[in-house]
């Protein structure tokens, strides 16, 4: 859980001591498609590296090349360290497109502040105000 989940579980626990153990936390959802490509790039992160270690060797192992590299693979042997930042970047815009960014506090299941919709994170009052508006 992030550091936000944990700091905001801790206030309303001390805030309303009758909330211990019954606040949860989950991960939003990253949407399909980048949980695909991110996947996909991660793929393709291990066959890089694969062909880093075995060179022209890999090329046996890939079923329909019939052991023949393929046209684009001398470029990328002449450019190692291109490759190196290709395969940094990969790594990166994996991380950033599985990263929402969400932060969301429902009460009883009705979303009572949202990251999403107002781009910051709840203060201790606003959320104060709004558990002792629902009774709490």
């Amino acid at each position: 859980m992030s550091r936000n989940y944990v700091q905001l579980r801790q206030f309303l626990e001390q805030n309303f001591p009758e909330l211990e153990g019954n606040i949860h936390g989950s991960n939003y959802p990253p949407p399909e498609f980048a949980v695909y490509l991110s996947q996909l790039i991660g793929i393709l992160q291990i066959f890089a590296m694969a062909a880093v270690f075995m060179g022209d060797a890999i090329w046996q192992f890939v079923p329909f090349m019939n052991g023949q590299p393929p046209g684009w693979w001398p470029q990328v042997k002449e450019n190692p360290m291109l490759v190196v930042c290709t395969l940094f970047m990969g790594n990166s815009i994996a991380n950033s497109m599985t990263t929402t960014g969400a932060f969301e506090v429902l009460l009883d299941g009705v979303v009572v502040f949202s990251k999403l919709e107002t781009g910051r994170m709840p203060s201790g009052p606003e959320i104060l105000q709004v558990f002792k508006g629902a009774g709490l």
